[in-house]
C-alpha cells in the first residue's frame, strides 16, 4: 500500500512485517501489490521485483482468480466482511509451476477512503499431508475386512472398526471398555493364549496367534490375532493395536484335511473315513447334508459315506444308474462334470425320487465327480441343500478340499485291496491261495449243515516235465485251464483254492461217498487232453482226501494230511484218489526227515561222487566216466539216488547238489591228471534249474580256472526237456559252455519230446540213449529199430552216441552192429568211488569189443 495510505504507526510496522516468518502481501485500492516480504519470496519462489507493481492475480491460484476479484471488489465497495478476518486453506501456485498448501487470512486497510488489503500466508503443506495420511489410515481401518481393536495401556478396548463388529456380531458400544476376553469362548486354553498376548504387549513385542472366539450368536469362530504395542518416547505402552482375521473357514478346511489324513493313516475302513468327512462338513455347514458315492463297475452308484442323510433316502439313492438321464449324482459320474440342481421340485431328472427327497427337506443339490489320478471317475460327492439355493462358495470350498481326501482314501483302499488280492489270491487263476485258506479255515470248519467237512488236495502228475518241456508260459496257461476245469466240476457251495504250484485244494462237505464221487469226477475231467500251442497234452492228477475231524481237528493238520494222501496216490502210480491213513502220515514224516537229513549232509559234505566207466565200443579203451551222487547217512543208512534226488528237487536243494557235483568232479579230474590216471572225460548231470541261472557259465569258467583242468576234460549232461525250456536262453548258455571247450551231452534221449528240427540246432556234441531202451533190445524188433534210428540221428548230426544200461553181451553185440560209439553199464563196471576206480583202471585190459 502506498505510504500516503499509511499513518506513522503503520509505517513503523513495515520492518517487522519484513522479518516475520509469515508471508505478507499488501495490495492497494487497485489490487496492485505494494508490499511482498522475504517470507513471501520464499513461498512463491520468486523476488519481490517479480511481483510489486503487478496485479495481485499473479499470486492467486488460477481456479479462484475470478471469484477472488469479485469478492475483493464487493468487500471494498460494500464493506461486507466475507473474506476479511477469516482464514482459508488454498492450494497456491508458485512461479516455478509447483504448488503448496497455504493458510490465507486477509486484513482490510481503509485510509482516507481508499481500501487496501494485507494477506498473511502460512505454508501448511506438511499439515495437510499429515491430515490426509490420517484420513487414509482411518479409511483403511474403517473399510478393511480385518477386524481392528485399539486398546489402552490397561488392555481395555477403546476403539473397534466395522469389520470387528461384523466378525463378532457385537457393536462398539457392547465391547468398548472391556478386555479382549469379552470375545473369547472362555476355555482355559483361550485364556492361556490371551495371557501370552498380554505378556507379549508388556514386553513391547508383537506376536500373532490363532485363537478360538465366540460370536454374539453363540457359535465358535477362529481368528488370527496380530497384536502390536505402540510405545511412547519413554518406552511406556501408549496403546495396543490388535488386528483380527476370521480364519474359521480355513481353520475348518485345515483341520478337516489334517484329521481325515490321520483317519486314513490309522487304517480305518473306507466307509468310516467317508462318514467322518460327511459329519465334519455337516457340522460346519448345518444346511448341507453331504453324501459320498462310489461308482460300481461304472454302472451304478453305491453310498459309502453320509452324516444325517436319512437311511430311507440312502436306500432310495443306492443303485441309481450312472447316466446323463439320471439325477445329478448319476449325471456327474457319467459326464465327469459338476452338476447342479437348483430346484428339485421342477427338475425332471428327479421325477422318481422327488417326493421322498422333498419330504426330507431337501430342495437343491450339487454333485461333484471324484476323479482319480488315472482320470477315472471313482465316485461322486453330493451336497443336498435344505435351502432353495445351490450350496454356496463355503460348501464348494469344503467339497474341493474333500475331493482330494476322498481320492486319497479311495486310492489307498484300492491299493490295500490289490495288496490283499496279491497276498490272498492267485493272480494266475483268480483263486484264493494257501494263505487265504489257512486264515479262513477256522470259519470254514464252523460252517453248519454240510455233514463231514473234507479237504481234497489235487496234484498234477508229471506236470514238472510238461513245464520243463514247454516252458513256464505254457505251464501257466495249463494251470489256468486246470483251475477253470476244477471250478466247473465242483458245486457252488464248495471252496476251491490254488494251494501250490500245480496243486489245488477243495473244501467240500457231505459224506465220504460224496467225496469219492467228486474225486472221480475231478480225475475224469482232468483226463481230457489240453492244448499247448499246437500240441495236445495228456493230463493226469492224483487226489488226496482228509476228513474233519477224524483226520485232524485244525486246518493245518487237515491240509498236511490231505497232501500226504495225495502224495500216496502219486506213489501208487498216479491218476487215482486216496483217503488219508496213518501210514501216509508216516511216509510224509519220512519225507520231511529225509529232506532235513539231506540238508545237513550237504552242509557237512557227506555226499560222495561215484564214477561209472564208459568205454569205446570199437577199441574197448576208456572213453570217460559219469559222476553219480551217492549218500550214506549215519542214521538212515544208504539212501538211493532215486529217493534223495526226488526230495532234492521238491525242496530246492538240487541246485546245491549240482554245483557240488561239478566242483568235486573237477577236483577229482585234476587229481587224476596229477597222478597220471588215464580218465579222458568226466560227465556231470545238471538239472534244468541250473540253466535258469545265467551265472552258470561264469561258475564253470571259474571252477576250471581254479582246478586247472582243460575244458575238454569236462562234459555236462542235460536232458532234452532242459534244452526246450526257455529255448533261446538255454541255447545261449549251452553255446557259451561249448565255446569254452566244455562238452555237452543230451541225457536220456528218446524219453522227451524233442523235434528233429530243434535237435539239429542244438550245440551238443554227445547224445545218450536212455537205459530203458536196453530192455527188450534183444527180443523186440521195434525197440531195436528205435535205438538204430537214435544212433543214426546222433551220428548224422556229428554227435558221439553213448548207450546207457548195457548189462550183458547180447546188448553189447547188437549195439556194436549198430555202430554205437560208447557203451556204459554194469557189463563193464558199476559206479565206483575214486579209489576203487583207480584199481579197476589198473586191472582193466582194453580189448577191442567190435564184432
Amino acid at each position: 500500500m502506498p505510504r500516503d495510505m499509511m499513518d506513522d504507526s503503520q509505517i513503523t510496522v513495515l520492518p517487522a512485517l519484513e522479518q516475520t516468518i509469515l508471508g505478507v502481501v499488501i495490495i492497494d485500492e487497485n489490487n496492485t501489490v505494494t508490499f511482498f516480504n522475504k517470507a513471501a519470496e520464499n513461498l512463491w519462489r520468486c523476488t519481490r521485483l517479480d511481483v510489486i507493481g503487478r496485479n495481485v492475480n499473479v499470486l492467486v491460484p488460477r481456479n479462484i482468480r475470478a471469484s477472488h476479484d469479485e469478492l475483493v471488489s464487493h468487500n471494498r465497495i460494500s464493506g461486507t466482511n466475507r473474506i476479511v478476518g477469516t482464514s482459508r486453506e488454498v492450494r497456491v501456485e508458485r512461479f516455478d509451476g509447483t504448488t503448496f498448501w497455504a493458510n490465507l487470512s486477509l486484513s482490510r486497510i481503509a485510509v482516507g477512503g481508499k481500501v487496501g488489503y494485507m494477506a498473511l500466508i502460512r505454508d501448511i503443506s506438511q499439515e495437510v499431508d499429515d491430515r490426509e495420511k490420517i484420513r487414509l489410515l482411518s479409511l483403511v481401518v474403517r473399510e478393511t475386512d480385518r477386524g481392528v481393536a485399539i486398546l489402552d495401556p490397561e488392555f481395555r478396548i477403546i476403539y473397534v472398526n466395522r469389520a470387528f463388529s461384523d466378525i463378532f456380531g457385537s457393536s462398539p458400544e457392547q465391547v468398548t471398555g472391556h478386555g479382549l476376553s469379552v470375545i473369547l469362548s472362555g476355555d482355559a486354553a483361550d485364556m492361556d493364549v490371551l495371557n501370552r498376548l498380554h505378556e507379549s504387549a508388556r514386553t513391547a513385542r508383537g506376536c500373532v496367534v490363532e485363537i478360538r472366539a465366540r460370536h454374539a450368536t453363540g457359535r465358535d469362530i477362529w481368528v488370527s490375532a496380530a497384536m502390536n504395542p505402540v510405545v511412547g518416547r519413554e518406552g511406556e505402552i501408549e496403546n495396543i493395536v490388535v488386528v483380527l482375521t476370521d480364519i474359521t473357514e480355513q481353520y475348518f478346511l485345515d483341520s478337516l484335511q489334517r484329521d481325515t489324513l490321520a483317519a486314513i493313516s490309522s487304517h480305518l475302513g473306507l466307509r468310516e473315513v467317508m462318514d467322518f468327512i460327511c459329519r465334519r462338513i455337516e457340522h460346519h455347514l448345518p444346511d448341507i447334508m453331504p453324501a459320498i458315492y462310489l461308482a460300481e463297475k461304472g454302472e451304478r452308484l453305491k453310498c459309502v459315506g453320509r452324516a444325517s442323510l436319512p437311511l430311507s433316502l440312502v436306500e432310495l439313492y443306492d443303485g441309481q444308474p450312472i447316466s446323463p438321464d439320471a439325477a445329478c449324482s448319476g449325471q456327474a459320474a457319467s459326464t465327469g462334470m459338476i452338476v447342479q440342481c437348483g430346484d428339485i421340485a421342477t427338475d425332471p431328472h428327479w421325477r422318481h425320487m422327488r417326493a421322498a427327497t422333498m419330504h426330507s427337506g431337501i430342495k437343491a443339490a450339487i454333485a461333484t465327480p471324484i476323479i482319480l489320478r488315472d482320470n477315472r471317475v471313482a465316485g461322486v460327492f453330493t451336497c443336498y441343500s435344505r435351502t432353495d439355493t445351490v450350496p454356496d462358495a463355503a460348501c464348494q470350498k469344503a467339497v474341493a478340499t474333500s475331493l482330494h481326501l476322498c481320492t486319497l482314501a479311495i486310492e489307498r483302499y484300492e491299493t490295500e485291496e490289490h495288496i490283499s488280492r496279491l497276498s490272498d489270491f492267485d493272480m494266475l487263476t483268480g483263486l484264493p491261495n494257501s494263505r487265504w485258506l489257512r486264515q479262513n479255515m477256522p470259519r470254514l470248519l464252523r460252517r453248519p449243515g454240510r455233514g463231514h467237512l473234507m479237504l481234497m488236495t489235487v496234484g498234477m502228475d508229471g506236470f514238472k516235465h510238461i513245464n520243463d518241456l514247454f516252458g513256464h508260459t505254457a505251464g501257466d496257461e495249463l494251470i489256468a485251464y486246470i483251475g477253470n476245469t476244477l471250478r466247473e466240476t465242483i458245486s457252488p457251495d464248495d471252496t476251491l483254492v490254488r494251494s501250490g504250484g500245480d496243486q489245488f485244494t477243495i473244501v467240500t462237505g457231505g459224506e465220504q461217498q460224496h467225496a469219492s464221487i467228486l474225486g472221480a469226477a475231478i480225475l475224469h475231467a482232468l483226463e481230457t487232453p489240453a492244448t499247448v500251442g499246437d500240441v495236445r497234452v495228456n493230463l493226469a492228477a492224483s487226489l488226496g482226501i482228509a476228513v474233519y475231524p477224524e483226520n485232524g481237528e485244525d486246518g493245518d493238520t487237515l491240509l498236511k494230511n490231505a497232501e500226504s494222501a495225495m502224495f500216496q496216490a502219486k506213489d501208487e502210480g498216479g491218476g487215482r484218489c486216496c483217503f488219508f491213513s496213518q501210514s501216509m502220515n508216516r511216509q510224509a514224516s519220512d519225507r520231511l526227515i529225509l529232506a532235513a537229513a539231506l540238508r545237513e549232509a550237504l552242509a557237512n559234505n557227506r555226499l560222495r561222487l561215484f564214477y561209472q566207466p564208459q568205454v569205446d565200443a570199437r577199441t574197448g579203451r576208456m572213453y570217460g566216466v559219469e559222476a553219480l551222487s551217492r549218500w550214506t547217512d549215519e542214521t538212515l543208512g544208504f539212501v538211493s539216488p532215486a529217493r534223495f534226488i526226488a526230495v532234492a528237487e521238491e525242496t530246492g536243494q538240487i541246485e546245491t547238489i549240482g554245483k557240488w557235483s561239478l566242483r568235486v568232479a573237477c577236483e577229482q579230474m585234476a587229481q587224476w591228471i596229477r597222478d597220471g590216471v588215464d580218465v579222458p572225460i568226466v560227465s556231470v548231470n545238471l538239472s534244468p534249474l541250473h540253466f535258469r541261472d545265467e551265472a552258470l557259465p561264469r561258475f564253470v569258467a571259474d571252477l576250471l580256472k581254479e582246478t586247472g583242468i582243460p575244458p575238454t576234460r569236462l562234459t555236462i549232461e542235460i536232458t532234452e526237456s532242459t534244452m526246450i525250456d526257455n529255448y533261446e536262453r538255454t541255447i545261449h548258455m549251452v553255446q557259451t559252455l561249448r565255446d569254452m571247450g566244455v562238452g555237452i551231452s543230451m541225457d536220456d534221449f528218446g524219453t522227451g519230446f524233442s523235434s528233429l528240427s530243434s535237435l539239429a540246432g542244438l550245440p551238443v556234441n554227445e547224445m545218450k540213449i536212455d537205459r530203458s531202451f536196453m530192455q527188450g533190445l534183444e527180443s523186440i524188433e521195434k525197440v531195436r529199430a528205435v535205438v538204430m534210428a537214435a544212433v543214426r540221428i546222433g551220428q548224422s548230426l556229428g554227435m558221439t552216441v553213448v548207450a546207457e544200461g548195457v548189462e550183458h553181451e547180447d546188448q553189447r553185440r547188437l549195439l556194436a552192429e549198430m555202430d554205437c560209439d560208447v557203451l556204459q553199464g554194469y557189463m563193464f563196471s558199476k559206479p565206483l568211488p575214486p579209489e576203487e576206480l583207480n584199481a579197476w583202471l589198473a586191472a582193466y585190459q582194453p580189448i577191442a569189443l567190435a564184432s
